[in-house]
């Protein structure tokens, strides 16, 4: 049945079938080619589908992207409708990055970007930067997105955020990259910039993917950036954190030594005093495992009005991890955390490291000996699933959803449901399935509570069927089947690229995963089993009382 026959009567008046709180419960699921199509039908619905169709916008360094960008910053009447926008740096889909290819400098989409200041109404931004990191000249392969301009970028949409965005301050920022294109002078137009060059963006979720795990003083010292990370209006961050891996080397990643003032300075950057005592939501994911080491202490941080946590690659090897986590929340009398997501978040249980350890930090490893390349030795971890949990069943008694296992990691490949979910609007266009599997791949750290996938090896379920439904529009959750889950891992840092050696793969697609000594798995999974059914009998005990 057509758009059009589903919308008027038959009388031909011109009246809707469905009130319009209905068609923007239906506008919020669909896709905007969908959507720019339903505003075609009538003026009625272009008045409803219209705002839907600009909700969320895209600026990107491919195709006309940075262009149509422009044209909507410029009309007063889309600008104003725009609550999301999402920032992607990638150039044309088929450069091959970390290739020493020659880099198609993406000049129109930097010349764009500065005119995000006019989006005054933006709720939500989403900014996406290309997985390869690092100092180009360590292994002679060219880092095509450089600690240059990932500052240019971060540090102009954040003068844009905290309405400090000006010609003279952009100049400022360009002073400062010292990269191989540092002589790119950026465009200003003749005609004078649209919008309210002072007015703070209401914003509520900030995401950034392919953070760059480098300290960059410049961004850290940056008066906007300072000031965004202290908006009250800030609560939901999403972290996906990069980091180079050279696989063609035989230097141990555990010697780039930049990632470790990265982490060192979370508690002082991106997770200060100011925007952590006012987060209800936050992600923290990793490329590579982080935690132990790099170390991230968390033991001075409370977030107290924390209700959301999402971790990715976190590795867990003290009881002060157990504890900290129970603390979380508690903030105004509150119960602690609603929902726990761990996604590939192991137990250390035993590491070949550079020693002796840190003595004022007893099993941490001292950076300092861990870069002279001193003799290792081996080091075993007692912490057991088991005892985090049973710790946990007693502690966190506001928690209403737990969910552990192995997320969607793969960089640049969507996952299988999720696109499938969303071809039905471009089944006939290669190109731009090509370019809709990008753009719903990365995204792990955003996804965490959405379905598990369905499980194409052993499941009953069609499918084609579930993918046709909107179960999967919103991305594909953690895998927390079998041995997926109640992880373990080892460490040597003798290993190459990576020291991290991960046991669950050769148990994925088994019952049981890998216990690291016998009778550990069955130990570990009547924990979890009992953990789940107290916060699935705490949360039927809440509905009763309501």
């Amino acid at each position: 049945m057509s758009i059009k026959t589903l919308t008027l009567e038959d009388n031909s008046t011109g009246a809707l079938l469905l009130p319009p709180e209905l068609w923007d419960d239906i506008c919020s699921l669909l896709a905007k080619p969908s959507l720019l199509s339903l505003k075609l039908v009538c003026s009625r619905l272009n008045t409803i589908a219209l705002p839907w169709a600009y909700r969320q916008i895209r600026l990107e360094g491919f195709g006309n992207s940075a262009e149509r960008f422009v044209e909507i910053a410029k009309s007063p009447r889309l600008r104003n409708l725009v609550r999301e926008l999402t920032i992607d740096t990638s150039v044309d889909l088929d450069f091959s990055y970390n290739c020493n290819d020659s880099y198609p400098y993406p000049t129109e989409f930097l010349d764009a970007l500065v005119y995000m200041h006019c989006f005054n109404s933006l709720s939500a931004v989403h900014l996406r930067f290309n997985q390869y990191c690092g100092e180009d000249d360590r292994v002679g392969l060219v880092i095509e997105e450089t600690y240059g301009f990932r500052y240019r970028v971060l540090d102009t949409v954040f003068h844009c955020i905290a309405g400090m965005w000006t010609v003279e301050k952009q100049m400022e920022i360009e002073e400062k990259v010292e990269d191989e294109y540092h002589d790119y002078e950026r465009t200003y137009p003749e005609d004078e910039f649209t919008g309210s060059l002072s007015q703070v963006m209401p914003l509520n979720e900030l995401t950034i993917s392919n953070l760059a795990d480098y300290y960059d003083p410049d961004l850290a010292s940056s008066a906007a950036f300072k000031k965004v990370m202290s908006m009250p209006s800030l609560t939901n961050l999403k972290l996906f954190i990069t980091t180079e891996i050279n696989e063609d080397t035989d230097d141990s990643t555990a010697y780039y030594e930049e990632k470790y003032a990265f982490f060192d300075s979370l508690p002082n950057t991106w997770l200060s005093q100011s925007i952590s005592d006012n987060l209800t939501v936050l992600s923290l994911y990793a490329r590579d495992y982080w935690g132990w080491f790099p170390k991230m202490d968390f033991r001075n941080m409370k977030f107290p009005q924390l209700k959301v946590l999402a971790l990715g690659h976190y590795v867990f090897s003290h009881e002060w991890q157990i504890d900290w986590i129970s603390s979380i929340g508690r903030g105004d009398g509150g119960e602690g955390l609603r929902e726990l997501y761990l996604d590939d978040c192991p137990i250390l249980y035993q590491a070949f490291q550079a020693s002796p350890l840190d003595e004022s930090d007893p099993g941490y490893p001292a950076l300092e000996t861990v870069l002279d390349h001193e003799n290792g030795e081996l080091h075993s971890y007692t912490t057991r699933w088991s005892h985090v949990l049973s710790r946990w069943s007693t502690t966190m008694r506001g928690l209403r959803d737990f969910r552990m296992g192995h997320g969607h990691w793969t960089a640049d490949e969507a996952p299988e449901d999720t696109f499938e979910s969303h071809l039905v609007d471009f089944r006939e266009d290669e190109e731009r399935q090509s370019v809709l599997r990008y753009r719903l791949s990365n995204n792990t750290h955003r996804s965490f509570d959405c379905p598990e996938p369905i499980d194409r090896d052993y499941g009953d379920e069609d499918p084609s069927k579930i993918c046709a439904t909107s179960k999967y529009l919103r991305g594909t959750g953690i895998n927390g089947r079998g041995g997926y889950k109640l992880q373990y891992i080892e460490y040597d840092i003798h290993t190459h690229p990576s020291p991290w050696y991960e046991k669950f793969w050769s148990y994925r697609l088994d019952d049981e995963g890998f216990e690291p000594e016998q009778g550990t798995w069955a130990t570990d999974i009547a924990a979890l089993e009992a953990f789940t059914a107290k916060i699935k009998i705490r949360a039927a005990n809440r509905e009763e009382s309501i």
